[in-house]
């Protein structure tokens, strides 16, 4: 009996129905562990699972780094990004597989998932009451099959909080009835601690539930108590998260709410276009970047809410107040005004309409509200039904031919399945035969949703995955041996957040909680950067020297180019590894060690202080900053000057920087040949500004491409030769579909590497001897001088360090417009570095004390009924 239960409950077949539909499909589509393919597509593979692995490795290995992180970029607070991406209980999962299996565990975690959000719906029609027996898992599986569930599969982290969703529903509910509001603070601040994003919206959705609950005739309690519970259980909610929100809203506002959306009170799209999303697998690429709300629901569930405005059981301002909460959410997915305050006041980048669950959810809950089983429309609705049916069927093929998301097949199958879902309330049939009927066409219904759907998508291969992990695993193995303090730079990657996959220290990262500062650094140094990542892959001899890259990978030529491989995800062109040392050859990848890898803190000139930072000067900025450092007289860097320039089938420009080459004929490749000669063996670099974009020319040296990183917001630094003296260098542009190209910040550069080698051994005189450290606190000995008086470090200066001198507390200053400095005295000094996220003691404080607040009368009343 308990066993059939089990399987057979309204509760439980809410949640297999949808889990199996979902593992049904990744099977089908022989993702890991059935086949070849992987569940990784988009953001789920290109970020979400390095954070995954991050997960793990915190958890595992050194708990510290749930607040900071060196593998977050150049060193950044990851208290806001545990916020954001981490703080599901079902990433728990993950503790329990290798690095290498994380595709099929994600898929695991991603099934239950859909499952849960089918189980909380089911949970709440049956506590409240609303339907009985397996009607509540035909409204439950819509929500957890809802096109915002399918759309957002690859959104793990928003998922959970759309699961509350229905909890604490029920717990505002109790509100009505009981007046406790202990249980709706715990729910509404797991909600937010889940995903802090998602909590606010749904913490705009349920305030205007309540206010929409409240003006219900009838009440048990008093309106007053009820919303005297509704505001302690909201402010409760609330400080029981201020420990995670309070800092994560101060990282926010050091990145991305720096990022101003464009205020209006335009429309974002027309909200006829709305009714399209009503057609089964209305979601793909095109919408994913940009497009309307997902929403969709079976045919079952928009027939049935008619039956919550056409009922007499229900008052009259009932039904008004829902439906004005309805079109205020639908004008949230088309007015710009209503869209930005769902999204925090930012247009988000892809997946728009992030709240579109609360409508899918608003929906049922209402079909379920009002809807009985033996309901039968009257002929007028009938008629009404099916001419709106047929109107979306009409203009859906009359938009068919200009939209990307629909086709005739799944048109055909909505028309198909909607019909036959009307027949069934044009007759008088009993129970045992309605539901099973129902259950299966809504079934099929959000099953051809889910395929038609994730169709559109194509899938990284799991092989491909495990290729470039194995291999970055492989170099690991050598790079681990040594213990000290350093960086570890690439010319390949498979993804921006390979050092969090790996556990090392990096220069890349891939987040939306990225500082402002730190993207704006990278472009100063000559390396890709966007709001929201930054990629080290143009380094230079000297940036690898400053930011302690001790260790660079790169493909060693053995791999046979099949997918995943190291030179399939070449990201950079480093000629000058060969002034490092060749550390160790396994695999497919080699270890250069940089000799002149400078430690994460030294004595330098003070001079540092006062150097300014220019704007696309990157090479420039890297030979100014590091003769401060020194304190010579004179740069390690020189510009040099090309000799020779040669078109084919394009203008040859007399100057180079800002020249406009035009193709000729426009139907013969055309390209740009410039040739020097160097007369030292030293590194040369070439800068290539934003106003070349990589899209519309390849760059090659001595006819073999270099391959860079997709694009560029400033200007780059590209590493072109060295040990080349009096061996002509030829540097070719080469157009691509393009009519004219901007030669914009096109300039060559010369290191000199004997001088930069004894100032590299000038700085490294000096180091800061690590006694003692963690992810959030380094401690050290280092020794300054009269003419380095300065502790020049090489982390990111952020409001959160604390720095103490010989035990005092000192106030740091700031090198580059980004790292962290101390001007001390000559002499022995012991420094200590400790991070904590601003707001972090203030949030665990208000936390505390809301707990206070939920735990004594609780206590209190267990003491009054003994």
């Amino acid at each position: 009996m308990n066993k059939k239960k089990i399987f057979n409950s309204p509760l439980a077949l809410s949640f297999w129905i949808p889990a199996i539909i979902m593992l049904s499909y990744f099977a089908y589509r022989g993702m890991a562990p059935f086949g070849s393919s992987s569940i990784l597509t988009v953001d789920l593979g290109q970020q979400y699972i390095d954070q995954f692995a991050a997960f793990k490795h915190t958890l595992l290995s050194h708990p510290s780094s749930f607040f900071y992180s060196f593998s977050n970029a150049l060193g950044g607070d990851m208290l806001g990004e545990w916020a954001y991406y981490l703080m599901s209980p079902f990433n728990l999962i993950y503790l329990f597989v290798s690095i290498n299996h994380l595709p099929a565990a994600i898929l695991l975690v991603t099934v239950l998932k859909f499952g849960a959000a089918g189980v909380s719906m089911a949970y709440l029609l049956q506590k409240l009451q609303i339907q009985k027996g397996h009607y509540i898992t035909l409204f439950a599986i819509n929500y957890a099959l809802s096109g915002w569930f399918v759309a957002n599969d690859l959104n793990l982290l928003w998922l959970d909080s759309a699961i509350l969703l229905p909890l604490i529903i029920y717990q505002i509910e109790q509100l009505f009835k009981h007046g406790s509001w202990w249980r709706y603070s715990l729910l509404l601040a797991l909600a937010i601690i889940s995903n802090y994003y998602i909590g606010y919206m749904i913490a705009i959705f349920i305030v205007l539930y309540a206010v929409w609950r409240i003006s219900w005739p009838n009440q048990i309690h008093s309106r007053w108590q009820t919303i005297k519970a509704f505001t302690i259980g909201s402010l409760v909610g609330g400080g029981l998260s201020a420990w995670l929100i309070l800092p994560t809203y101060y990282q926010l506002k050091l990145g991305k709410a720096q990022y101003n959306s464009d205020w209006s009170l335009k429309f974002d799209n027309h909200p006829i276009k709305l009714l399209l999303k009503l057609i089964p697998g209305s979601f793909d690429f095109n919408q994913m970047q940009s497009g309307q709300a997902n929403f969709y629901v079976a045919s079952f569930i928009l027939i049935t809410c008619v039956a919550f405005f056409t009922t007499r059981l229900l008052h009259w301002s009932v039904k008004i107040g829902a439906l004005l909460i309805l079109l205020f959410l639908f004008a949230a997915t088309t007015w710009a005004p209503l869209t930005l305050f769902f999204h925090g006041f930012q247009y988000p980048v892809w997946y728009p309409y992030r709240f579109s669950f609360i409508i899918s959810f608003f929906i049922i809950y209402l079909a379920a509200l009002a809807w009985q089983p033996r309901w039968q429309p009257r002929v007028p609705t009938l008629i009404g039904l099916f001419i709106t049916f047929g109107g979306i069927v009409v203009y859906a093929i009359l938009a068919n031919h200009k939209t990307s998301f629909i086709d005739t097949t799944s048109i055909a199958i909505f028309a198909s399945l909607a019909l036959l879902t009307l027949a069934q309330f044009t007759f008088n049939t009993t129970d045992h035969l309605r539901l099973p009927i129902l259950l299966l066409l809504t079934t099929l219904s959000l099953a051809a949703n889910v395929i038609l759907s994730l169709n559109h998508f194509s899938y990284l291969t799991n092989t491909e995955y495990q290729n470039t992990v194995k291999a970055l695993k492989t170099a690991n193995k050598t790079i681990k041996k040594d213990t000290s303090w350093y960086r570890v730079a690439q010319t390949f990657q498979r993804t921006r957040g390979d050092a969090m996959m790996l556990d090392y220290y990096s220069g890349s990262h891939f987040s939306s909680a990225l500082p402002k500062k730190t993207p704006n650094f990278f472009g100063n140094f000559g390396q890709p950067d966007g709001d929201n990542y930054v990629v080290y892959s143009n380094g230079s001899v000297l940036s690898d020297a400053l930011l302690n890259m001790k260790y660079l990978v790169t493909p060693n030529g053995t791999d046979n180019g099949k997918a995943g491989q190291p030179s399939t995800h070449l990201i950079g062109f480093r000629p000058d590894t060969s002034r490092y040392l060749l550390k160790s050859k396994a695999g497919t990848t080699n270890v250069w060690q940089n000799p002149q890898a400078l430690p994460i803190a030294f004595a330098a000139n003070d001079a540092a202080l006062k150097t300014t930072m220019l704007h696309n000067n990157p090479l420039i900025n890297q030979g100014n900053l590091w003769q401060a450092l020194t304190g010579n007289s004179r740069s390690t860097v020189t510009s040099e000057n090309f000799q020779q320039a040669i078109g084919h089938n394009v203008n040859t420009p007399t100057t180079i920087t800002g020249a406009a080459l035009t193709r000729v004929n426009n139907t013969k490749p055309a390209s740009l040949d410039l040739k020097f000669t160097p007369q030292t063996d030293d590194s040369y670099y070439l800068t290539i500004g934003n106003g070349l974009p990589i899209k519309d020319f390849d760059l090659l040296i001595n006819n073999k491409v270099i391959t860079q990183f997709s694009s560029y917001r400033h200007t780059v630094l590209i590493n072109l030769a060295t040990h080349a003296k009096n061996q002509t260098q030829t540097i070719t542009i080469r157009f691509k579909n393009t009519t004219m190209l901007v030669l914009n910040n096109v300039t060559l550069y010369r290191v000199n590497n004997n001088e930069f080698q004894r100032d590299a051994l000038n700085l490294k005189a000096n180091p800061l001897r690590i006694i003692s450290r963690d992810e959030r606190m380094i401690k050290g000995r280092i020794t300054t001088t009269a003419d380095k008086p300065l502790i020049m470090t090489t982390i990111p200066d952020a409001p959160g360090w604390r720095i103490k001198i010989d035990g005092r507390p000192i106030k740091a200053q700031q090198v580059a417009d980004y790292f962290l400095a101390i001007k001390t005295t000559p002499g022995q000094h012991i420094v200590q570095f400790t991070y904590t996220p601003p707001y972090f003691l203030i949030g665990l404080y208000i936390s505390l004390l809301a707990s206070a607040t939920l735990l004594v009368p609780f206590i209190y009343n267990k003491i009054l009924a003994r």
